[in-house]
């Protein structure tokens, strides 16, 4: 992206907009992945766990996105998608909040 930058016009967006949209991405990987980590370990089925994870993925995308339309704004805190780009790093900056919350997310 910083190569491209000046040709996509995405001057606005800093290096460190950008990083802090790219750490947070990695921090929903980590959350997904504990999750099928820990599936794995409590199945031992490779099917159960993509099966799960994915179930798991795609709920929580759905809870984020049309929670507010649905008259149920408070489900999407229980999404990871909210924490990933409801603080809009790439306007923002990281967000140490959401941070924390995908940190404990993956510890449990």
């Amino acid at each position: 992206m910083l190569a491209i930058r000046e040709s996509a016009d995405l001057t606005s967006i800093s290096p460190a907009d950008f990083l802090a949209q790219c750490l947070n991405l990695a921090l929903l990987a980590v959350a997904f992945g504990a999750l099928a980590m820990g599936l794995g370990a409590a199945t031992g089925r490779r099917a159960v766990v993509f099966a799960a994870t994915a179930g798991v993925g795609v709920l929580t995308y759905a809870a984020h996105t049309f929670a507010d339309q649905l008259g149920a704004g408070w489900a999407a805190y229980l999404s990871p998608f909210h924490y990933y780009i409801g603080g809009e790093p790439l306007k923002h900056g990281f967000q140490w909040a959401d941070a924390g919350i995908f940190a404990a997310a993956a510890v449990c």
